[in-house]
C-alpha cells in the first residue's frame, strides 16, 4: 500500500531554486535541533503524546517552510541489520529536505509510536491533532510559518483535511489517490459493502497498530522469521515508551466489526462516535477552497477519479486535477485498452517532481493555479486539458437495450431479458478495488466468457468513439427477492471477440431513491445513501434504477463493439446481497432500459 520512493536524480535544479526562494525567512536563529533527523513527541490538546520525526535541511541560515505528513502507516520504520538501506521513509524525506523544506511526519494517535487510541479513520481527535501539529510547527524556531501537505491514499485524506482546517499556515496541498467520499467511493460503492478491500485493509492496519510481525509478514508474502530479522517495528521516540504506546492501541476501533454494522452513510461506526458523513474531507469544502490544490487520481483506481471530479464540481478554489491510467499510488500503468506498460505514464518519479514543483511555486509566491483538469484517454494514452467537466465537446448518445442482446441507437421492441444470478460471478482479484491491497497493477481478464453476465452489444463501430464523462444506465427492473445488488459493466469487444473491461457501476436496491445529496457528490443520481432515504423493495416490484458508472475517458476503436453487461454479484470484492439463483428481469421497449454514453466529438 506504499509507493516506491522517487530518486533524487529526477529532481530538477529549477525546482531546487524555487524551493530555496520559498525558504527565505526573517533571519531568526536556526533550530537547536540542528540539521538531520530527530524523533520527538508532540502533545495533543488532550495530553496524548504523538510520535513525530523532524528532518531539517543543512546549510539553511533562516527559517524554512515545512512539508507535513500525517499518517497511520507508521511515520518511520525501525530496521534491523542491512534493512536500513531500504528505509523508504528516509529516502522520501531526504528528497523533500534537498528542496529546502523541513519535513514533519507524525503517527496518528493510536498508531505507530504514538499513544492513545483510534476511534476510526480520520476521526475527530485525529483531525484536532492535525491542527495542534500545525500550531506546533509554526512555533518552532526553524519554521517560517508556512506549511504544505503531500499525501497518498489515507495520507491524501489527512492532507485534504489539513486544507479544510482553515489553519492560516497551510499554503498548498497535493492530494494523491484519496477518497473524497469514503462511503460511496471506497467502502460502500452503490451502497454495497466493499468487503474484499475493507476486510483486508482493516486486518492490515490492526496488525500495524499492535506491531504483529507475523500477521504483517502474511500481507507481504514473507515468513514471520524473515520479517522479524529485518524490521523491529515502528521507529520509537524513546525505546522505553514504545511498549506502553502499543498497549494503548489495544483500544482502537475494530473497524471490520464496526463496518459489519453499517448500512447507511449516517450510521455511526461506534456508539457515540462518527459516521462516514463526519469523516469525509468534503466536510470542510469552504475552508479548503482557499488552499491551492493539486489532486491526482486514476480512472482505474477504486473511486478516486469520481472523487476528484466531485471535488472539482463542489469546490471553487484554485485547483489542478490530473486523472491518469494509474494503479493506486501512481506506480503502474493500468490502462485496460492498451498493452500494459511496465510503469505508469508519466513515471512515478516525474509525478513527484511535478508535485514538488507545484508546492514550491506556491511557497515562492506564484499566482494561485488556474482551475484546470488534465486527463488521459484510455486506449490511446493521450492527455487532454479542459476547464469544464465534462468537456464542452461531449454530447450524450442514447443506446437502447433490445432483443437478442442488441444495443443500438433508437427505440427497442417491447420485451424483457432475465438474468439468473450467479453468486460466484467475479471480476477477479486484481480489479480496481483490490489491487491497492496488493500494490499491484489493475488487471482484468478477458471477459468474453465471464460467468454470470447478461449482456447487450452494439454492431461494430464505424469510427473511433471516445467516451468521456459519466456513462449512465437506466434500467426498468424487477427482482425476485426483497433486496438485490445490481452490477453493470461497460466493455470493449475487439474484432477477435476479446472483451476488455472499461468501467462499472453498482447499486443496492435499498439505496435506489434519488434526491439532493449535496453539491458535487453523486452528481448524476443525487443519491444520499442515508437512512432517511432508504426504500424497501417488494419482490416482483417494477422499479426505475439510475446507475451512474464510474467516470472514464476511453477510446473504443473503429471495428470494435461496445458491450453492456449486468451481474448480480462480484464475489470476493462485494458483500453478497442477491441470493444465488435469484432473478433480475430487465424490461425493454420505447420507454425501457437504456445506456447513455457521453461521447466526445473533439478530434
Amino acid at each position: 500500500m506504499k509507493e516506491p520512493m522517487p530518486k533524487h536524480a529526477f529532481v530538477s535544479s529549477t525546482l531546487l531554486a524555487l524551493a530555496c526562494l520559498a525558504a527565505c525567512g526573517d533571519g531568526s536563529p536556526p533550530s537547536p535541533l540542528g540539521p538531520g533527523r530527530h524523533s520527538v513527541y508532540m502533545t495533543a490538546a488532550d495530553g496524548t503524546r504523538l510520535a513525530a520525526d523532524v528532518w531539517l535541511p543543512a546549510h539553511v541560515d533562516a527559517p524554512v517552510p515545512t512539508l507535513l505528513r500525517l499518517t497511520r502507516y507508521w511515520r518511520a520504520t525501525e530496521y534491523l541489520g542491512d534493512g536500513a538501506a531500504a528505509d523508504r521513509e528516509e529516502q522520501l524525506a531526504d528528497l523533500y529536505v534537498s528542496q529546502g523544506l523541513a519535513v514533519v511526519a507524525v503517527d496518528a494517535r493510536g498508531t505507530g509510536a504514538s499513544f492513545g487510541a483510534s476511534t476510526g479513520p480520520w476521526n475527530a481527535d485525529e483531525r484536532a491533532d492535525g491542527a495542534a501539529v500545525l500550531d506546533w510547527i509554526v512555533d518552532q524556531p526553524w519554521s517560517n510559518g508556512q506549511v504544505v501537505g503531500l499525501g497518498v491514499s489515507y495520507e491524501g485524506n489527512t492532507t485534504a483535511l489539513l486544507a479544510a482546517s482553515g489553519h492560516p499556515a497551510v499554503k498548498a496541498v497535493v492530494t494523491r489517490f484519496y477518497d473524497h467520499d469514503p462511503f460511496a467511493q471506497l467502502a460502500f460503492p452503490g451502497g454495497i459493502a466493499n468487503i474484499g478491500f475493507m476486510a483486508g485493509w482493516s486486518a492490515f492496519t490492526a496488525a500495524l497498530d499492535r506491531n504483529d510481525a507475523c500477521a504483517l509478514a502474511l500481507f507481504e508474502g514473507r515468513t514471520c522469521a524473515e520479517r522479524q530479522a529485518e524490521i523491529a517495528g515502528p521507529r520509537p521516540v524513546d525505546p522505553d515508551d514504545l511498549d506502553a504506546a502499543l498497549a494503548e492501541h489495544a483500544d482502537n476501533l475494530d473497524l471490520a466489526a464496526a463496518l459489519a454494522g453499517v448500512t447507511f452513510k449516517d450510521d455511526l461506526l461506534a456508539a457515540g462516535g462518527e459516521s462516514f458523513d463526519d469523516i469525509a474531507p468534503y466536510r470542510g469544502e469552504t475552508a479548503r477552497a482557499a488552499v491551492p490544490t493539486l489532486l491526482t487520481a486514476s480512472w482505474m483506481d477504486g473511486g478516486t477519479a469520481a472523487g476528484a471530479l466531485d471535488a472539482w464540481a463542489s469546490e471553487d478554489g484554485p485547483m489542478r486535477v490530473e486523472i491518469g491510467a494509474y494503479s493506486h499510488g501512481g506506480i503502474f500503468d493500468s490502462d485496460p485498452l492498451r498493452d500494459p506498460l511496465p510503469a505508469a505514464d508519466p513515471a512515478i518519479e516525474t509525478q513527484y517532481v511535478q508535485a514538488l514543483q507545484f508546492l514550491a511555486e506556491q511557497l515562492a509566491g506564484a499566482p494561485a493555479p488556474a482551475r484546470e483538469l488534465r486527463y488521459v484517454t484510455l486506449g490511446e494514452g493521450t492527455w487532454r486539458t479542459t476547464t469544464t467537466w465534462p468537456p464542452a465537446s461531449v454530447t450524450p448518445r442514447l443506446l437502447a437495450l433490445d432483443a437478442g442482446g442488441a444495443l443500438h441507437d433508437g427505440e427497442a421492441e417491447p420485451g424483457e431479458d432475465t438474468l439468473v444470478v450467479d453468486a460466484a460471478a467475479t471480476t477477479g482479484r486484481d480489479n480496481r478495488w483490490l489491487a491497492a491491497l496488493q500494490g499491484t497493477p489493475v488487471r482484468y481478464p478477458d471477459r468474453a466468457a465471464a460467468a454470470g453476465l447478461l449482456s447487450w452489444t452494439t454492431a461494430p463501430l464505424d469510427a473511433d468513439t471516445r467516451v468521456t464523462g459519466t456513462p449512465v444506465v437506466r434500467l426498468q427492473l424487477r427482482a425476485s427477492v426483497a433486496d438485490a445488488a445490481v452490477f453493470v459493466y461497460l466493455e470493449d469487444v475487439d474484432d477477435g471477440g476479446v472483451t476488455r473491461y472499461v468501467t462499472e457501476g453498482q447499486l443496492r436496491l435499498l439505496h435506489r431513491a434519488t434526491g439532493d445529496a449535496g453539491p458535487g457528490r453523486e452528481r448524476v443520481s443525487g443519491r444520499s445513501y442515508r437512512r432517511a432515504d432508504a426504500r424497501d423493495y417488494a419482490p416482483g416490484e417494477l422499479v426505475d434504477l439510475v446507475v451512474p458508472l464510474l467516470p472514464t475517458s476511453a477510446r473504443i476503436a473503429a471495428g470494435h463493439r461496445i458491450r453492456l453487461s449486468l451481474a448480480g454479484a462480484d464475489e470476493g470484492t462485494f458483500a453478497p446481497i442477491t441470493p444465488d439463483g435469484a432473478t433480475l428481469t430487465v424490461l425493454r421497449g420505447p420507454t425501457g432500459s437504456t445506456l447513455e454514453l457521453p461521447v466526445d466529438a473533439a478530434p
